[in-house]
């Protein structure tokens, strides 16, 4: 404790600056000079909000500096007031999340002039942030086209991170140096859930509740961590002094939808939706609401394609085999309320829920009865309160409850002793009770933090704590399965079919002399759940040093613990009971921003940083169920004496027959967590107003990746001409108590090199534009995510090309609302055309085998002289385009009728959210290899109308 003070002290003195310091705000800054440039100090200056009345103010300091921190985000107007000079007002002045807006005044003589008023915003060229990312507006998210109303995929627009859009509600799936290393927030407060190999986001935002978005991509401060990549906010919608809302219902009509790629035939479809908002005063001036709600019902039949003959052979009646009413049904309300109770005191409490319902799982073989009723509940609760303890020294106060519950039960019932039963090529009946799987995140999460303002120094240092607690219940296995049977002893071979039916009748075969049986029994017994906690815990510090109006450094630091709890102190081996705790990550972070020019129309930018990652808790959950002791499989030809009759069931712990060894996770004791050192620089120039052209290097260089080694497999037998070597396979387990024996271990590496070139207009004569273009380059032992290696002696051999690795990337957003005057012309005003372009060369597959040739019975072996992610994978294009017809009446009366489509091309893209391997053939000898099976939608049009008051 003692150190950590004083590291807060002596950073206190060494100037230092966050690069962006508002995490769910903006702030102003500048200096007041006169005519000949001398700098007044002791100017009043006051900064005002005119939606909602807020007024803050302050005076200069003795280098005529003046600056507003923590200022909701919105339009301001600011006023300067000095004794003996004329009074002057600047309007219009729009905050961006996490942005600090240089606003510099030069005041005349009083009687001069009365008085200067300009409506003009801030130049597009700030000395703040010091890293990299992109910020879109209120207009941008509301207007561009969304047919997949999932509000994320704007993020991909800007510089420093990869992907492809969702088509759905589904997280998006970023890559940043590496594959979803994401810290998502809402209003600048964590919501990322981390149960999974990929960091998503825990509560879903609807687009019509969110103000503007935030893409930090490199370069971030320390107030920021948790993650070896990037960091995406979002900021909500707040009320106002004055009522609006607004009412939307979009229709997608199946008509205009293209044939879905790589399908015969077009399914019938139903997809509509209905939004709705409200915001306003609760007591003007002082207290706000927002309102929003969405409704978003999908529905996609399936056929069940059992034949008509078998069918009737198994008995199944037509409500068994009728078509399951496969789809979704997405309902995202929320509320906010953000207050002013004085001058000193403001903040919000929020509150959204997400939904997601799919009653019936897809069918094709399997009876709708068998599949799963999936349900997906999510909630969150945050509070933010800002306090002004002195002129100089401003509190933050966060907190947050974030909760998700997941669940998939059997839709159809049966007895306690029911189980699936798979018919090979015929079809898949049964009712498994024991297929339900639940599992529950909940992370409640507290911060404070203080920024003190004192002559060039702005010091910012806080702690944040978080608690995690995930639940999991996974299903328990038991399916009968029927192959046929090979002709014997004078009796023909049997039909799959025919034996389920005979085995049911209880006939007795030929062969055996016995009663026909089933093939196959697979069961698991045990207890499959498990609960666990872990504790994160953080602090930084860091510092703004004005070193002169055009040059600013920057340097911080921050720590981060995580404690992870015993995931069972009686698992059979020793290495599965635990897990190291991290409690030593340090993350130094530096940078550095430079006006080289008198005109402020260019700015240079430097950072360099350590940024560590958060491991997927489900790994750890699963380890500690699956250790061997909490779960026993067994597998039971029906033939085998003493396996149990159909359809009866192994009888729990008295059966006598001998379980599966089972394959188990052990952690390394030296295991450690994955960090990122991110460097990068970059220059921006406005080469007219509000035009300017961005051009960095950015380097991600990850380290101590995770990933598993099997340590059961013995000593090898012969090497390949690779100098592979070829393990003994099952026979050869020196520990025979277990089947593989999984070490997790750290210690991979991976390096990126990305050049971003990025154009943005800001809304000008009706035209806003955002576009990057992206060379860029990753390289690695693995994806690190605690995946098997190909050669668990050398994971060097799977050094090559990441699966988020697209050599070249272009993304682009358009927005374009006639504004013109000649009278012939006018017609067009009231239009709005929108567009967004996601386009990459190509995301690596890597070249399969399609056998195990090094016999470590994982099926992931590539051919001798085939590197990892070798070959390159289809394009990438997809267009989407949004048509709008406004119409206003009575000033604040808006009707807007709008036409959307994604995918307007109509363009067949592989189904690659990062490589392409497993959305084509991927055996390299096949002839059709590359060939696309799995395929994104095609283009799909909507009809849209809004309201707005």
């Amino acid at each position: 404790m003692r150190t950590t003070l004083l590291l807060i002290c002596l950073l206190g003195h060494a100037g230092v600056l966050m690069a962006q310091s508002n995490v769910a705000d903006a702030a102003i800054d500048g200096y007041v000079i006169d005519a000949t440039g001398a700098r007044i100090p002791g100017a009043t200056v006051v900064v005002t909000a005119p939606a909602t009345n807020q007024r803050r103010e302050t005076s200069t300091d003795a280098d005529g500096h003046f600056r507003f921190t923590l200022l909701r985000v919105g339009t301001y107007a600011l006023t300067v007031s000095a004794q003996g000079f004329a009074e002057y007002r600047q309007e219009g002045i729009t905050l961006n999340v996490g942005r600090s807006v240089r606003v510099d005044v030069t005041l005349s003589l009083a009687g001069v002039d009365d008085g200067v008023t300009v409506r003009a915003d801030a130049s597009m060229v700030q000395t703040t942030p010091t890293g990299s990312g992109e910020v879109l507006n209120e207009r941008a998210v509301r207007r561009l086209p969304l047919s997949s109303r999932n509000v994320y995929n704007l993020h991909l627009i800007g510089p420093g991170v990869k992907g492809v859009p969702s088509s759905n509600a589904a997280t998006t799936v970023f890559f940043t140096g590496g594959l979803a290393r994401t810290t998502w927030m809402v209003d600048g407060i964590d919501a990322t859930s981390r149960r999974f190999d990929r960091q998503i986001r825990l509560g879903v935002v609807s687009p019509e509740a969110v103000e503007e978005m935030q893409l930090l991509s490199g370069g971030q401060s320390a107030e920021f961590g948790r993650s070896a990549g990037a960091t995406l906010n979002i900021v909500t919608r707040g009320g106002t002094n004055d009522f609006h809302g607004s009412g939307m219902t979009i229709y997608r009509p199946n008509s205009l939808a293209a044939r879905p790629p790589l399908a015969a035939t077009k399914t019938e479809q139903s997809w509509w939706l209905a939004a709705g908002n409200l915001g306003g005063p609760i007591v003007r001036d002082r207290v706000w609401f927002f309102v929003n709600d969405e409704y978003n019902p999908y529905r996609e039949p399936q056929p069940v394609t059992i034949t008509t003959a078998n069918t009737q052979a198994l008995g199944l009646t037509a409500e068994d085999v009728a078509d399951s009413e496969y789809g979704e049904t997405y309902h995202s309300p929320s509320a906010k309320v953000n207050f002013q109770l004085n001058p000193r005191n403001s903040g919000f409490v929020r509150y959204g829920r997400f939904s997601n319902a799919q009653p019936v799982g897809r069918t094709g073989l399997t009876i709708p009865a068998r599949t799963t009723d999936y349900r997906d509940r999510q909630n969150t609760v945050a509070l933010q309160w800002v306090s002004t303890l002195t002129p100089s020294l401003l509190s933050e106060s966060r907190f947050s409850f974030n909760t998700r519950t997941e669940t998939r039960r059997p839709v159809g019932s049966s007895g306690p002793d029911g189980a699936f039963i798979n018919i090979q090529s015929v079809a898949n009946i049964g009712v498994n009770p024991l297929a339900f799987n639940e599992g529950t995140e909940t992370s409640t999460t507290a911060s404070q933090t203080l920024t003190w303002t004192k002559g060039r120094h702005m010091v910012k240092a806080g702690f944040g704590y978080q608690t995690t607690r995930l639940a999991v219940t996974n299903a328990l296995n038991r399916t009968f399965t029927f192959n046929g049977l090979a002709a014997a002893d004078g009796r023909g071979p049997v039909t799959p079919l025919d034996q389920y039916l005979q085995t049911v009748r209880g006939d007795i075969d030929p062969a055996t002399g016995r009663p026909y049986t089933y093939s196959q029994l697979t069961q698991q017994l045990g207890d499959s759940s498990l609960a666990r906690r872990f504790h994160f815990l953080t602090w930084f510090a860091q510092d703004e040093l004005r070193i002169s109006p055009r040059f600013t450094v920057n340097v911080g630091i921050r720590h981060e613990a995580l404690l992870y709890p015993v995931m069972d102190d009686r698992a059979p081996h020793l290495l599965s009971r635990d897990v190291q705790d991290a409690r030593t990550n340090i993350a130094p972070r530096v940078g550095f921003s430079l006006l080289p020019v008198r005109s402020r129309r260019t700015v240079l930018r430097g950072f360099y940083g350590v940024f560590y990652d958060t491991p997927s808790l489900n790994l750890l959950i699963n380890a500690g169920i699956n250790n061997g002791r909490r779960v026993q499989t067994y597998v039971v030809q029906g033939s085998d004496a003493g396996a149990p009759t159909f359809p009866s069931l192994l009888a729990g712990a008295e059966t006598s027959l001998p379980a599966v060894a089972p394959s188990v996770t052990a952690f390394s004791p030296e295991l450690r967590t994955l960090y990122g050192h991110n460097a990068g620089i970059g220059i921006e120039h406005e080469f007219v107003r509000n035009l300017t052209v961005a051009l960095q290097y950015s380097w991600w260089g990850h380290r101590d990746g995770l990933y598993a080694r099997d340590i059961n497999l013995g000593e090898p037998v012969r090497d390949l001409a690779d100098g592979r070597p070829v393990f003994q396979g099952a026979s050869g387990r020196p520990d025979t108590r277990f089947n593989a024996i999984n070490l997790l271990e750290s210690g991979a590496k991976s390096n990126y090199h990305g050049l971003d070139v990025t154009v943005r207009r800001r809304s000008t004569a009706g035209l806003q534009l955002s576009a990057t273009w992206t060379w860029s380059h990753a390289v690695g032992d693995g994806e690190m995510q605690g995946g098997a290696l190909s050669n668990p002696a050398d994971r060097r051999f799977d050094r090559g090309d990441l699966n988020g690795d697209a050599r070249h990337t272009l993304n682009l957003a358009a927005l374009y609302a006639p504004q013109f005057q000649t009278r012939f012309l006018r017609f067009f005003n009231g239009w709005e055309l929108s567009s967004t372009a996601f386009w990459n060369s190509g995301y690596p597959i890597d070249p399969r085998a399609g056998v195990d040739l090094n016999n470590d019975l994982v099926l992931n072996d590539r051919q001798i002289g085939v590197a990892r992610n070798s070959v390159v994978g289809p394009r990438f294009l997809q267009v989407d385009v949004r048509v709008i017809r406004r119409v206003r009446w009575l000033d604040s009366h808006a009707l807007e009728l709008f036409v959307e489509s994604d995918n307007l091309l109509n363009t067949v893209n592989a189904n690659c959210t990062n490589a392409c391997t497993d959305a084509v053939v991927n055996r390299q000898d096949a002839v059709d290899f590359g060939r696309i099976t799995g395929a994104r939608p095609g283009r799909r049009v909507q009809l849209g109308v809004r309201y707005s008051f």
